[in-house]
């Protein structure tokens, strides 16, 4: 009870220093210094928007509240272009290969970016260069001017902007909105307390798996490997990751081989689902059979998922409770890992980035529609409602601050579910997002779990806005297409068994003769190039 009353209140002392933060919000955007609205006469927007597994019960984004109000607004009225979920880097991809490119781009770049870099969907005449166009986002020049890292994210080692970044307001390293997650009701069934180490967690597992007959005691992705935040404690991340400034590749560290070593035995054990490799999961959250059925011990997951949550997601448990679990560690008295996946990855940068293509005869409307979201009545709204939802969708704290009505969200009356009502009074995603807003709605048991994933500082993951040369981008992708391939496809056969761990060596060797030795220079070049800018 001790160390839950002390996490509460370290989160309380959190969430009071970011509503201090909220309220004054003068060198964020205070003084929108847009005119509207922006144009005389209605004009439509195509936008690629890829958040097709965010609509909830909506036709259209359109539907939404916040998009009707801003649509007034400004006069613009956006035409969305939605991927259909699991096909969103196939759908970006086919843009440039069609006649006419959407007014607007909406992308993960870590994930959807032109096969070239940044530089050169540029360069080949696709996205405008917002660089030589910031007269039209007065706005967002004061997010970069007033955030210290924000110019060196937001250009290019060119100096080309590649669209407008978004960022987290009052928020420099992030907090961690996933994370580990594990069944508090399952622990109290077999009578232990959460894991700290390996070698409880296999104890924890195993006892899931003995004395309450769990499948999946420990649910990983399809690939075997989550983003980083169980193998952690290995001191090594899944991919790429940094340290000291060198860039590193997990799957050629020793580390790498004992973490898949471990993994192996406790598949044979019986305490990995069986099944992971033909799931969907690419890394967080669970199919939906698995999760609401009893059969997952742990896994990783979302905090707006922690205590209750899947009961009213339609789990067939009343008593499912989960909560948070610190990264583990080899041994109790290991320092703390230095991986975790910040909702930012790095500084107060969001990961996506809106992007304007150059033909688009309203290029100038679509930049300064685009910098409406950086003033600060329109990220409120996009964040908590609109004003006129106050007392309903949101209320004031005593300082004046917003707080989103989470009772409302979760049993509004209308029925609807807390994905369609996100998306029906709320922006999914907005270029500015608000630290607090999921947080502070939640009850305080189930925040407590950002608190916990927010130990551990996020310094090893690499910036999200490193750019390589056309040539380097082209060599790059040419070669670690097929290592990212290979590597995932092994990581299954050695934790299953269908690959040896004796065969690790002559692995490695294997993606030396692909060529990760030359993309490790290439992504320490683009590391060094983003220090010296």
């Amino acid at each position: 009870m001790n160390k839950w009353l002390s996490l509460a209140l370290a989160l309380i002392m959190v969430l009071s220093l970011c509503a201090s933060a909220l309220a004054d919000d003068t060198a964020f955007g205070a003084v929108d210094q847009q005119t509207y609205p922006l144009t005389p006469e209605k004009v439509t927007l195509t936008m690629w928007y890829p958040n097709g597994g965010s609509m909830g019960s909506l036709a259209d984004f359109n539907d939404g509240e916040f998009w009707q109000w801003l649509e007034e607004k400004t006069n613009v009225h956006i035409d969305f272009i939605v991927p259909p979920s699991g096909s969103v880097t196939e759908s970006f991809n086919l843009l440039f290969a069609g006649d006419e490119m959407p007014d607007i781009i909406v992308a993960q770049p870590a994930n959807q970016c032109y096969r070239d870099g940044m530089d050169a969907a540029i360069d080949d005449g696709y996205f405008l260069d917002i660089a030589q166009h910031l007269d039209w986002c007065p706005n967002y020049v004061s997010w970069m001017d007033n955030l210290e890292y924000a110019k060196k994210d937001c250009y290019t080692d060119s100096g080309k902007m590649y669209g407008l970044w978004g960022f987290w307001l009052n928020m420099e390293d992030g907090y961690a909105d996933q994370g580990i997650s594990i069944r508090k009701d399952f622990l109290d069934k077999v009578g232990k307390e959460v894991p700290t180490t390996y070698a409880e967690w296999e104890d924890v597992l195993t006892a899931f798996k003995d004395q309450l007959g769990i499948a999946a005691p420990f649910y990983t992705s399809k690939y075997g490997i989550d983003y980083g935040e169980f193998m952690a404690g290995y001191g090594i991340a899944p991919y790429w990751y940094m340290e000291d400034g060198a860039i590193k590749f997990g799957p050629m560290q020793d580390a790498y081989k004992e973490y898949l070593t471990m993994m192996h035995d406790w598949y044979e054990k019986g305490l990995l689902d069986p099944d992971f490799s033909t799931r969907q999961s690419t890394g967080v959250a669970a199919d939906n059979d698995m999760i609401l059925n009893d059969k997952i011990g742990a896994l990783i997951d979302w905090g707006t998922r922690m205590t209750d949550a899947y009961v009213s997601r339609g789990a067939s448990n009343p008593d499912f409770w989960a909560v948070a679990a610190k990264q583990p560690k080899k041994n109790a008295d290991d320092p703390d890992p230095a991986f975790r996946v910040a909702t930012n990855n790095y500084h107060a940068m969001t990961n996506y980035c809106h992007s304007v293509s150059a033909d688009s005869k309203y290029a100038e409307l679509a930049v300064r529609w685009l910098d409406t979201f950086y003033a600060a009545d329109n990220f409120w709204n996009a964040n908590y409602g609109i004003e006129s939802e106050e007392g309903r969708v949101w209320y004031k704290a005593e300082d004046g601050h917003r707080i989103g009505n989470y009772d409302f969200r979760y049993s509004n009356p209308d029925g609807l579910d807390s994905a369609t009502v996100l998306v029906k009074y709320w922006s999914k995603n907005p270029p500015i997002r608000v630290e607090a807003a999921q947080i502070e709605q939640m009850p305080g048991e189930r925040s407590i779990a950002h608190k916990i994933w927010t130990t551990y500082e996020p310094k090893n993951f690499i910036p999200t806005n490193l750019t390589m040369t056309v040539d380097e981008g082209t060599e790059y992708s040419s070669l670690y297409t097929d290592i990212q391939t290979y590597v995932q496809e092994c990581n299954v056969k050695f934790i299953m068994g269908q690959m040896s761990l004796d065969e690790y060596d002559a692995y490695r060797e294997t993606l030396k003769g692909m060529g990760i030795d030359r993309c490790i220079e290439l992504q320490q070049a683009a590391l060094d190039r983003y220090f010296a800018r």
